[in-house]
């Protein structure tokens, strides 16, 4: 069998850079050693020989990290890792022609991969596929790493059938059918299409049958019409020749009464004429009241502008002043206040330039003072150059220690006030130091209350989110009762419907039966109590009894009385009903029965029937004359006796065994039955009731547990959104406290540098003012030894005035500071003065505008308004003219009011001739088309009798009505007439046989699609099953081993498998069954085991790599475990890193692997007992 043989590994993770070999044997093979020794590695250079190409899976960030790092500082070659896996191929497994198949493994530290098949280059698709041939691929479950059974153990029900799914291969029937779908869209539009055409093509068929049948019933028509219009047409012609004539007579009487009505015209037109003559006249003398009255309305029209102009002005101007007289209040108080502050800003000014004069006053006589200690210092200096050579080289030697005294007593002065400088610094550093320390304190402080927010936020945020996971778990369960409950309601509501249905059918067949709905509407008023089953009920043990008996009763009407009986017979009759057995209550006797004394007698029949009280009558009628007996023997022996009795299943026999009556399965029976349901439909509609309560209930249960989820996702949102502001809080004080540490560290810093420089300074001051004070030694000496009363005295005026000079020039420096201090104050002021200013004449200048517009507005609108009243006098005064020339008018109007009155009088006299001249010419016109009309009709008539085949002298006779049919419908059929269709109706007949034989052809293609989808939807489901059906087997028998209890899988929707899950039901013994995700650690890891061991059996592998598998399990479990897994070696091999004895005890080889200097090593056992301390691999370069 095809196993491993052999692997080599050179430079992989822990294994240093030389060839470790470990040769393997098939059956279990143990490898051991401590943690961290690498033992795990020689599975990780197995599957990495393979092609795994996930650096998770081998435990490494990036391909590149397994490369062995350790030795890798003193390695002089390349670096690279490499694997090398020997498989034992006697039978041929791996399909390569050889006894051992060897596969290789090189990356280079750029992460470049070479794979080697017996030292022949290929690629990593080419060993992938190889090794799935073997049933040893990367994917089939072999190998199962560290890890993988904690993941497994908490996969869901979807992820364990989706795990079996891809172990067995069902990938490949969704491609097929994914495929055939592809192919079945494909073939459905083709058979749309093909049936949309010969749609198209069958309509247009249909279509020209019809346009086809209308062109031959056309042509008929058209030769029956032909010969009718003949006779038409001649019957016409005579009519034409006596229209003719009449016609023209008429036409001769219209042309004289035309000239009449003309002669007429022209006499009134002349007086038309005469009169508008007279009109012409008139105006004339009238043209001078128009011009009169055209100046008026001139006039008017200019003062009616001037005086709305002046309106408008006058409006605008009010509207302006308003605005103007609102905005003066707003700038009387500016224009105050700045005037104060300018006010104010100029006697600043000038007490500035006072001081400031002041001082240049003071600079002036201390430039003056210098000026003449300068000046006299230079007298001394000349005088002091009129001493004798003598104390030349004497004056020489005390000026220049008088300079360098100057100069070192300059220097130490400035070294002083530089320490001073320092000493300051350094006070107002630690002060700063101080109060940073104090804030960083404070921040820390603040930093340990975010840390605690943060830490609050998150617990806050878990919490929630744990609720979260609980009320969904909850409302899912109720989701979940909720289906239940309503498949439990639709099933029930089914039932129900259907018994319900079957039992209105029922009774509307047994009250059809005999009519009686025809009587339910008069029931109250006939006195009908009901039917005899409506009013009787039995238990159902006595059911085939009752009926045996009263088959022929039993939709027989019970009425109150003989009355009652009489008048629904009556409406029988009248209404005609059929055949109607009615029972009078009143007539019915008392009647006892008297039981013989026979132990198998159950009772009298009418016991076992239940009513209303009022009806026992009835329960007697029927049934108070039956013995009810247990068997048929006491049957028949109580009927000889001459009592009438029934079986329990029956069996009804008269009296004296006279007839024997059975009616076990009768019509009457079922539907009765039937009947006799209704009140378990009722009692099941209530549970229905309770339970579609209940199931709203849980409806609003889930929807409050979605209000609460809803709650909390909102406060893990405020939680989320406090945790960020808190985040963003914490970085800002951790910035600020770095910030205020950078600053802190400054200070020391700068305060070190400042020590320096003050050590340093006290030094160079030290040293200075011993300079100094040897100077002044120096110059103590030459006085004494070469010094005069002259030269002591020049000396010490020199001295003074150096001293005069001294504190000249500091006051000097003090006023130039000052002063130039004043003059920069003084520049503010200026611009402040030169602002305000500008503020305040832009105020002046605005107030002073609109005090002077509203000046002129006022005065604009006293002089419009003045303009106004004059318009409004001129337009008086022009009105009344205007009236005045009206009323001198009126005459003149009446005239012409005559003159236009007989000419239009005129005017309609000759419009009314006019219009009896147009009648008069409309009719001759007419009568003129008439008559060439009628000529033409004759002469077309006379052709077509002659196209016709006819003459004038045809036998005529009245075929009007025939030809109004004919052309009505020739008309009719014209519309949809199809010269063509005859010929076209063949052709396209022929052309959708052809189609319906390809849409035959699609259609069966079609088919076979549908077919093969489904046959791989069928084997898709089988396959799965049959996987199924493997893995609990193995897990029942794999749990079983292991733990004497029972575990098994459970479909949760056996009609839809690969939209649901499988559940893994665990029963430890003496405890209760539960779902696997439902358990504890320990237990989970056992049955992930038990899963993995159950899937391992679906697609076998020549061998199997388990790392640590058995961690989590406790001695016992895990030697049950190596005992399965020795019982599966035979035929396979296992290699199992495990730390546990048990394995190594069953192991058929083992291996232990220590670390030596940070690299891997491995040694065999001999035995179980003592350890081989030769490696077991030939080591080599």
């Amino acid at each position: 069998m095809v196993h491993i043989k052999k692997v080599e590994i050179f430079g992989f993770k822990s294994f240093g850079f030389k060839n470790t070999i470990v040769d393997f044997e098939p059956g279990l093979i143990s490898i051991s050693g401590p943690n961290g020794s690498g033992k795990s590695n020689i599975l990780d250079a197995i599957i990495f020989a393979l092609g795994e190409n996930r650096p998770k899976v081998m435990r490494a960030p990036n391909l590149r990290a397994l490369i062995h790092d350790i030795e890798g500082s003193t390695r002089r070659g390349p670096k690279m890792a490499r694997s090398s896996v020997q498989f034992d191929n006697t039978d041929r497994k791996i399909p390569v022609d050889s006894d051992l198949v060897t596969i290789t493994r090189e990356m280079n530290d750029k992460g470049d991969n070479i794979y080697f098949l017996d030292k022949t280059k290929v690629q990593r698709q080419k060993v992938l596929e190889l090794m799935e041939l073997a049933n040893a691929g990367l994917n089939q479950m072999n190998a199962v790493q560290q890890g993988t059974v904690t993941r497994i153990s908490e996969f869901t029900s979807e992820e364990k059938r989706e795990t079996i799914e891809a172990l067995i291969g069902l990938s490949a029937f969704d491609e097929k059918k994914k495929e055939a779908e592809k192919q079945l869209f494909e073939a459905d539009q083709r058979l749309a299409i093909s049936l949309a055409k010969m749609g198209e093509v069958k309509k247009r068929i249909d279509d020209l049958e019809i346009e086809r049948n209308h062109k031959l019933r056309y042509d008929l028509i058209e030769r029956e019409l032909n010969r009718f219009k003949a006779i038409s047409a001649a019957s016409n012609l005579k009519v034409l020749l006596s229209e003719k004539t009449s016609k023209e007579r008429t036409q001769n009487a219209l042309n004289s009464e035309k000239r009449h009505f003309e002669d007429e015209r022209t006499t009134i037109r002349k007086e038309h004429s005469e009169l508008q003559k007279q009109k012409n006249q008139f105006l004339d003398e009238t043209n001078a009241y128009n011009q009169a009255k055209s100046k008026i309305d001139t006039a008017l029209s200019s003062v009616k502008q001037t005086f709305d102009a002046a309106e408008s002005s006058i409006i605008t101007s009010n509207k302006r002043l308003a605005q103007i007289n609102s905005r003066i209040p707003e700038l009387s108080p500016t224009l105050s206040k700045s005037e104060e502050e300018k006010n104010s800003l100029e006697t600043q000014i000038e007490n500035q330039k006072q001081l400031i004069n002041s001082l240049r006053e003071n600079k002036k006589q201390v430039d003056d003072a210098s000026e003449n200690i300068a000046t006299r210092r230079s007298e001394i200096l000349k005088r002091q150059s009129h001493i004798s050579s003598q104390k030349r080289e004497v004056d020489n030697k005390i000026s220049n220690l008088t300079n360098k005294i100057t100069g070192a007593k300059l220097l130490v002065g400035k070294l002083d006030s530089e320490i001073n400088d320092i000493d300051e610094k350094l006070v107002a550093n630690s002060d700063k130091q101080k109060g940073i320390t104090v804030n960083q304190d404070y921040l820390h402080r603040q930093k340990t209350k975010l840390e605690h927010a943060v830490t609050n936020h998150k617990q806050t945020i878990d919490e929630i989110k744990q609720r979260i996971k609980t009320n969904e778990a909850k409302k899912q369960k109720l989701e979940n009762e909720i289906s239940e409950l309503s498949s439990l309601i639709d099933a029930s509501s089914k039932g129900a419907n259907k018994y319900e249905t079957k039992i209105k059918f029922v009774k509307g067949i047994m009250h059809e039966d005999y009519s009686i709905s025809k009587l339910k509407h008069d029931a109250e008023n006939l006195g009908v109590e009901g039917l005899v089953y409506e009013i009787l009920s039995w238990n159902k043990k006595y059911e085939r009894a009752v009926l045996a008996v009263s088959s022929d009763w039993i939709k027989a009407v019970v009425v109150k009385d003989f009355q009652a009986l009489i008048s629904l017979a009556q409406s029988v009759r009248e209404k005609k009903l059929p055949k109607l057995k009615i029972i009078p209550l009143e007539a019915i006797p008392d009647f006892k029965l008297d039981i013989p004394n026979d132990p198998s007698i159950i009772g009298v029949l009418s016991d076992y029937v239940s009513c209303d009280t009022k009806f026992n009558a009835l329960k007697t009628f029927l049934f108070g004359n039956i013995l009810l007996v247990d068997s048929r023997d006491s049957a028949i022996k109580n009927s000889k006796l001459g009592y009438k009795t029934i079986t329990l299943e029956g069996e009804f026999y008269e009296a004296k065994a006279s007839a024997v009556v059975i009616d076990i399965n009768s019509k009457i029976s079922k539907l009765t039955k039937i009947i006799n349901m209704s009140d378990s439909v009722e009692g099941l509609q209530t549970m229905i009731s309770v339970l579609r309560k209940t199931t709203q209930k849980k409806k609003n249960q889930v929807k409050k547990y979605q209000d609460l989820l809803k709650t909390h996702e909102n406060r893990i949102k405020l939680s989320e959104q406090g945790l960020v502001v808190t985040h963003n809080s914490y970085s800002d004080l951790k910035n600020k406290i770095n910030s205020i540490t950078k600053n802190l560290e400054q200070y020391f810093s700068r305060n070190k540098q400042l020590q320096r420089k003050r050590e340093r300074l006290s030094t160079e001051l030290i040293k200075q003012s011993s300079h100094l004070e040897s100077l002044e030694s120096q110059i103590r000496l030459v006085r004494e030894n070469y010094a005069e009363p002259q030269m002591d005295s020049i000396a010490n005026e020199l001295k003074s005035l150096n001293e005069q000079f001294s504190e000249s020039m500091r006051k000097q420096n003090t006023n130039h500071t000052e002063l130039k201090e004043k003059e920069t104050e003084l520049a503010t002021l200026m611009v402040s003065l030169t602002k305000n200013r500008s503020i305040h004449r832009t105020s002046q200048q605005e107030y002073s505008s609109i005090k002077e517009e509203k000046y002129h507005l006022e005065v604009n609108v006293r002089k419009k308004e003045k303009e106004r009243s004059i318009a409004d006098e001129e337009l008086v005064k022009l009105r009344q003219e205007e009236q005045d020339l009206i009323s001198t008018s009126g005459s003149s109007v009446e005239k012409m009011k005559e003159f236009d009155d007989g000419i239009e009088k005129l005017h309609n006299q000759e419009r009314d001739i006019t219009r009896e001249i147009g009648t008069r010419e409309r009719k001759s016109d007419s009568l003129n088309r008439d008559l060439s009309e009628i000529t033409q009709k004759e002469s077309k008539i006379k052709a077509m009798l002659s196209t016709f085949g006819f003459d004038a002298t045809i036998e005529v006779f009245d075929v009007t009505s025939l030809i109004s049919s004919l052309e009505h419908e020739q008309n009719r059929i014209r519309s949809s007439l199809n010269a063509g269709a005859p010929s076209q109706f063949s052709e396209i007949s022929f052309g959708y046989r052809t189609a319906s034989s390809n849409k035959n052809i699609l259609e069966q293609e079609r088919n076979k699609i549908v077919a093969f989808i489904e046959s791989v939807e069928k084997q898709k489901r089988q396959t799965f099953l049959d996987a199924f059906d493997t893995v609990d087997k193995e897990i029942r028998d794999a749990f079983s081993k292991m733990t004497g209890g029972n575990a098994w899988l459970e479909l949760e929707n056996e009609d839809d498998i690969f939209a649901s899950g499988l559940n893994y039901i665990i029963q430890f013994p003496n405890k209760p069954k539960r779902e696997s995700t439902s358990i504890s650690g320990g237990e989970k890891t056992l049955a992930a085991i038990v899963f993995v061991l159950a899937l391992q059996k679906l697609n076998p592998s020549p061998f199997y790599l388990f790392d640590e598998v058995d961690a989590h399990l406790d001695a016992p479990n895990a030697a049950k475990l190596s005992k399965i897994i020795k019982e599966r070696s035979i035929g396979s091999q296992f290699l199992m890193v495990s730390l546990k004895d048990s394995v190594v005890e069953k192991a058929k080889l083992i291996y232990g692997v220590f670390p030596k200097n940070g690299v891997s090593n491995v040694v065999k056992y001999k035995d179980k007992r003592m350890l081989n301390m030769e490696e077991e691999s030939t080591i080599t370069n």
